[in-house]
């Protein structure tokens, strides 16, 4: 398709992660993790601006509420309101595990908000996969990774995809939209022989995944039932970290990269690609009791 990537925000992120597009107010969404910011470009008017977070902020999402949204911190689950910067506590995961925190998390189709831990040696299997359920509970749904990352659903919603990047695979599991249940783990995607190493992911309308090679400067579309590459575009930075897709008809591929990870000048600003293809309309968090305001 000959795509080409142009630099699309003017904030430069430390790790810049989890872009989210919200159709109705017409913005772009992301973290940076280590600055420990949400940041926020409005579409219509090309304002940027960001709220602070009380601990590292790991990924966010839309929620029910108007212009709500919700986020992963190290060790919890939590409702934003961007307009007041206040964070309210839903659920809380691992703090009994200081080795290990979140990291990157994704809502279903329900409004379950799913996310994983990680361990930052990056290689020990001490981290899991949760979710928070539509009941307010946390719920552990599989162990044994690494540094649990991107994560995606099928079309028709009946497989959901996991990336645990030091290992180098994309995990398929099948997946039951009414109670949240994952089985039958199995690799799609072997991303050995790539350059860099699967981060961020997300699917598009023909139901093909597109991952962010960090360390690798690229972003990829794979194929999950052949486990084959089908194309993929070169970034202006070697640290691509996430992507979404964005704009009106959801046309556009908004790719995260990070300025810290190896310290490139340029890196850290937000991407945007033609893919040629349409992405799907979000998902909204509708997970968690009402929020603690003690954050």
């Amino acid at each position: 398709m000959g795509m080409t990537a142009a630099r699309f925000s003017e904030y430069q992120a430390k790790l810049g992660e989890s872009p989210v597009y919200d159709p109705g107010s017409k913005a772009l969404y992301w973290v940076d993790i280590l600055a420990k910011r949400i940041v926020r470009k409005d579409m219509e008017t090309g304002s940027e601006s960001f709220v602070a977070s009380p601990d590292l902020v790991t990924s966010v999402q839309l929620a029910e509420k108007p212009g709500g949204l919700a986020c992963t911190l190290s060790h919890a689950f939590c409702s934003v309101d961007f307009g007041t910067g206040a964070f309210g506590v839903l659920a809380e995961v691992e703090k009994e595990m200081a080795g290990n925190r979140l990291n990157d998390g994704k809502c279903d189709s329900s409004g379950r908000y799913w996310a994983g831990t990680m361990n930052p040696d990056l290689r020990s299997p001490t981290a899991s996969l949760y979710v928070l359920d539509l009941d307010g509970k946390v719920k552990r749904r599989t162990g044994g990774l690494a540094v649990s990352n991107g994560l995606a659903w099928s079309k028709d919603d009946r497989r959901m995809y996991l990336i645990d990047t030091p290992v180098l695979k994309v995990f398929r599991f099948d997946y039951d939209p009414g109670t949240g249940e994952i089985q039958n783990k199995a690799t799609c995607v072997d991303f050995r022989g790539q350059s860099g190493r699967p981060d961020g992911m997300t699917v598009d309308s023909e139901g093909m995944l597109w991952i962010a090679h960090a360390r690798g400067g690229r972003i990829s579309r794979w194929d999950p039932d052949r486990g084959t590459k089908l194309e993929e575009c070169l970034l202006p930075v070697k640290a691509t970290t996430s992507l979404t897709f964005g704009g009106e008809g959801l046309d556009r591929l908004y790719v995260t990269t990070s300025s810290e990870l190896l310290g490139e000048a340029d890196a850290g600003h937000v991407y945007v690609v033609d893919p040629g293809v349409k992405g799907l309309p979000p998902n909204w968090s509708r997970a968690g009791p009402p929020a603690r305001r003690d954050q």
